[in-house]
């Protein structure tokens, strides 16, 4: 038992630190849309790869979970779209509201895996 709850203490953390990055990377997204396309792109692209590795510790470690399985389906569509964020981050009001939103969304999850993380204390 000690090892499995140590196991899912480990990859709860992991699963977190996939959150951190992808904001960060969402981040460096908005802070450089005026400035350079090409910047753009590629923490757009950082931020669907770690997309990426969130969703697939998840599914190595605790399929199953609603609230992190709604979150998978949002951002899925997100980053399908990625192209419409794009054109709408350039319009400054459509942008900040959009950000905040999709920040909101990953700051909720950060908060239920970090309640999470405190049960395998």
């Amino acid at each position: 038992m000690f090892s499995n709850t140590a196991n899912m203490f480990k990859q709860t953390t992991n699963l977190i630190n996939a959150l951190n990055k992808l904001k960060q990377n969402l981040s460096f997204v908005k802070s450089n849309v005026n400035n350079d396309k090409t910047l753009v792109i590629y923490f757009l692209s950082n931020a669907y790869s770690d997309f990426n590795l969130f969703k697939t510790i998840y599914l190595s470690v605790t399929p199953g979970d609603q609230k992190i399985e709604a979150f998978l389906q949002e951002f899925e569509k997100f980053f399908v779209d990625a192209n419409k964020y794009l054109v709408f981050i350039t319009e400054d009001s459509i942008e900040d509201k959009l950000h905040k939103e999709v920040v909101l969304s990953i700051n909720e999850l950060e908060r239920y895996l970090l309640n999470q993380l405190d049960m395998y204390r």
